[in-house]
C-alpha cells in the first residue's frame, strides 16, 4: 500500500483521498445488504421528489406542496431515514449510495486518467463525468428496483373506483403528479396520481380513483361532497 501511494502523483493522491474512503464505505454497505442489515437504510425514503410533503401546510396563496410540479424535496417516512434530492422524473439523484458511488467511481477514474494523461483539467473532467454517470446509474437502478418492489402482483386497474387519501399534493389539471394512499387487492399502497380537477388536491384530502393515466399512475378526482 505504501509503495502504491508513493507511486502516485500529487493529483492522483487527491483523487485517492476521495476514492479510497468511498470504496471502503461502498464495501461495507454491500456486506450489510448481503446480510440483510442495510436494506432500508439510506435509499428508500427521505427527501424524495417534490417540496410536496413539507410545504403543503403553507398559505394557500403560494407553495402548496406540488407547486414545483413534483421537483424538490419530500420528507419520507421515518423508517427509511435517507436523503434524496429528486429530479422531475422521480429519480433520487442524491441518495447516500449515489454519493458514495460518485466518489468511488469518479476517484478511481481520476487516478487512472491522471496516470495516462499529464493534464489536470482532463483528469478532473474525466473524474466528474465518471462520477455523475455512476450517480445517475445508481438512481436509475433504485428507481427500477423500487417499482418492482412496490408493484409486485398488484394491478392498478383494481384501484379504479376506490376511495383514496392524498399523501402528496396532486396538482390541478394534470400539471404534475402527486401521491395517494389507497387500499386495493388487500394491500395499502402508495401510488402516483394526477387529477383533472381545476384546483390542487391537498394532502389529507379524500379523493376517488376514476381511471388510469398509465400503468403506474392513477387519475383521481375530489369526492362529490368536496367538489367546488
Amino acid at each position: 500500500m505504501a509503495i502504491w501511494w508513493e507511486s502516485l502523483s500529487a493529483l492522483q493522491r487527491v483523487f485517492a483521498w476521495f476514492a479510497v474512503p468511498a470504496t471502503l464505505v461502498l464495501i461495507i454497505q454491500t456486506v450489510l445488504v448481503l446480510f440483510g442489515i442495510g436494506d432500508h437504510g439510506s435509499d428508500a425514503g427521505g427527501f424524495d421528489g417534490g417540496f410536496d410533503g413539507g410545504m403543503d401546510g403553507s398559505a394557500d396563496g403560494g407553495m402548496d406542496g406540488a407547486g414545483m410540479d413534483g421537483i424538490g424535496m419530500d420528507i419520507g417516512d421515518s423508517d427509511h431515514g435517507g436523503m434524496h434530492v429528486g429530479s422531475p422524473d422521480g429519480l433520487a439523484l442524491l441518495s447516500i449510495r449515489g454519493i458514495v458511488s460518485f466518489f468511488t467511481v469518479g476517484g478511481w477514474a481520476g487516478i487512472a486518467v491522471a496516470g495516462l494523461i499529464a493534464s489536470p483539467f482532463f483528469s478532473v473532467v474525466a473524474a466528474l463525468v465518471a462520477g455523475f454517470a455512476a450517480l445517475y446509474g445508481v438512481a436509475l437502478l433504485f428507481k427500477w428496483a423500487s417499482k418492482l418492489q412496490s408493484a409486485g402482483n398488484v394491478s392498478l386497474k383494481y384501484a379504479v373506483g376506490k376511495t383514496a387519501e392524498v399523501y402528496i399534493t396532486v396538482p390541478a389539471e394534470k400539471k404534475g403528479f402527486g401521491k395517494v394512499l389507497v387500499t386495493f387487492q388487500g394491500r395499502f399502497t402508495e401510488c402516483d396520481a394526477v387529477s383533472d380537477a381545476p384546483v390542487a388536491l391537498k394532502a389529507g384530502q379524500r379523493v376517488k380513483v376514476v381511471g388510469l393515466a398509465d400503468t403506474d399512475t392513477l387519475i383521481v378526482s375530489p369526492m362529490a361532497e368536496e367538489k367546488i
